[in-house]
């Protein structure tokens, strides 16, 4: 007991030293850049004086009091954290961050703060013995979590079976639709003890993450020695446990699905940076597709909440049931059909392939065979696999990412929607005048449309009335021209 209150008193000793000497910074902003797409360390509320919460968010408040400086957080694509830092135009980074070695070529690091270890859970009775059963196993899996990637692109078990909760988890298991589930450990434990006997925690843990904050190279080092005296803190003093708990129980309530659940939540899944569609201002979801989703939720009388996560999981949350609804920009095409029921179509959209302005490619099969940028998992993907043959895909977060990656010759062609597209090429133009090349091809249309889970009609239901509404007002346009306004205007002040 000595030893650790010796421990807790240098620490806050070593905290005075440092506070005096970040003094000069007092009362000046801290800048944080922030993912919102890993719970529970950093996750979208929606909430005006609070828009995102998790784990970090609560160990950076507590660096900001520290300091006497106030916190600003700016909501930003994963990658932008990591550019953001680079730069220097922001102090901070966060979202839920892994700590490995090859970050330390561009950022400093903070000890760690917390560490998760994914552990699987089986039946009691389950022929799963280790990892390599998983492969022919339906796998359950909470999204957030750093898993998800490591049982697609390792693992690659029979299915990969995103949630939202562990009470759908449960079900899953229940229901015979999951064999398996990977979750952090403390999830894990807690579905264990909820449901005494029926599950049980296979031994050695799949994978163990060691997670940190993100700070500048050059100008971060005072920052980050104050950063670690608060994150020691707060571990000790059980902090870290007690937001943990906190986050987890707020991440954990269930959607509902119909009448009689009108009170929860009318929960839509999107991906956050797909202008004019979806984007991020003032730290608030916005874009047209936000705005329809709003009116469906207030057609079917029932709170909205969004929760933003990767493209590539919109449609199977869908699917699950875990969602009540995808949002983004999403084709409607006979493939997707087969598993997800669309509402009517409320915008066309075409792929757009844009090269560079010194390149010699003129059609499509001067691209068969290259490298093709596009995000992951889209339809854009999809155009690049089977109709240019591409030699690889490089998966880019958004549009201006991908432009970039055209105009630093990171790949030959960016394949997108028309209009976010032409939106980040006219973005980068205004910025630093490069632009790139449209190639002048002929591409067929495509329809977007709001997905919902094949026996979810009373959603379609109401979403097919919303869009006929609109559409017959006027506003779906009128939507589209005020969200390609804020977009271009768009800079770290207003993100």
């Amino acid at each position: 007991m000595m030893k650790k209150l010796f421990s807790l008193f240098a620490i806050l000793f070593l905290g005075i030293t440092i506070l005096t000497s970040c003094s000069d910074d007092k009362g000046k902003p801290l800048i944080v850049a922030c993912g919102v797409s890993t719970s529970p360390y950093c996750y979208y509320t929606g909430e005006t004086n609070a828009p995102v919460a998790g784990i970090d968010i609560d160990i950076i408040n507590e660096i900001g009091k520290e300091l006497g400086r106030p916190v600003k957080i700016r909501i930003v694509p994963f990658q932008y954290v990591f550019t953001l830092i680079t730069q220097g135009e922001a102090d901070i980074g966060a979202a839920g961050i892994i700590i490995m070695p090859e970050h330390s070529e561009d950022v400093l690091m903070s000890s760690p703060y917390d560490t998760s270890s994914q552990v699987i859970v089986v039946p009691n009775g389950s022929a799963i013995r280790n990892q390599s059963s998983l492969k022919t196993a339906r796998v359950a899996v909470q999204e957030g979590a750093s898993n998800i990637e490591l049982l697609r692109e390792e693992i690659k078990p029979e299915a990969v079976l995103p949630f939202l909760t562990l009470e759908e988890v449960n079900t899953a298991f229940e229901n015979h639709r999951a064999d398996a589930a990977v979750l952090d450990a403390m999830q894990a434990n807690s579905l264990v003890k909820a449901n005494k006997g029926k599950y049980k925690i296979m031994g050695k843990p799949l994978s163990r993450h060691q997670y940190g904050l993100i700070f500048n190279k050059e100008k971060g080092s005072k920052l980050v020695t104050a950063a670690n005296t608060v994150i020691e803190t707060f571990k000790v003093s059980g902090a870290l446990q007690k937001s943990r708990v906190e986050h987890f129980d707020a991440l954990n309530p269930s959607p509902g699905r119909n009448n009689e659940d009108s009170g929860k939540p009318f929960v839509v899944c999107l991906e956050s940076s797909f202008a004019p569609f979806v984007l991020v201002n003032k730290n608030q979801l916005v874009g047209i597709d936000i705005e329809i989703a709003k009116d469906i939720a207030r057609e079917l009388k029932r709170p909205i909440r969004f929760r933003i996560v990767p493209f590539t999981e919109v449609l199977p949350l869908v699917a699950n049931g875990s969602a009540d609804m995808g949002a983004s920009g999403i084709s409607i095409t006979p493939e997707r059909e087969k598993t997800i029921l669309f509402s009517k179509p409320y915008a066309k959209t075409v792929r757009r392939i844009l090269v560079n302005t010194d390149s010699t490619y003129a059609t499509l099969d001067d691209l068969k065979g290259k490298v093709i940028g596009a995000k992951k998992g889209t339809r854009s993907e999809e155009f690049a696999l089977d109709e240019l043959q591409a030699e690889k895909t490089v998966h880019f977060d958004n549009a201006m990412q991908g432009i970039l990656g055209v105009l630093e010759h990171k790949v030959d062609a960016y394949v997108d929607d028309d209009g976010e597209a032409d939106l980040a090429s006219d973005k980068i133009v205004s910025l630093d005048g490069r632009q790139v090349r449209k190639l002048d091809v002929s591409i067929p249309l495509e329809e977007y449309g709001f997905a919902f889970q094949l026996n979810n009609t009373e959603g379609k239901a109401a979403a097919d009335k919303v869009i006929d509404t609109k559409r017959h007002r006027g506003e779906i346009n009128a939507l589209s021209r005020k969200y390609t306004s804020i977009y271009m205007t768009l800079d770290l002040e207003n993100l």
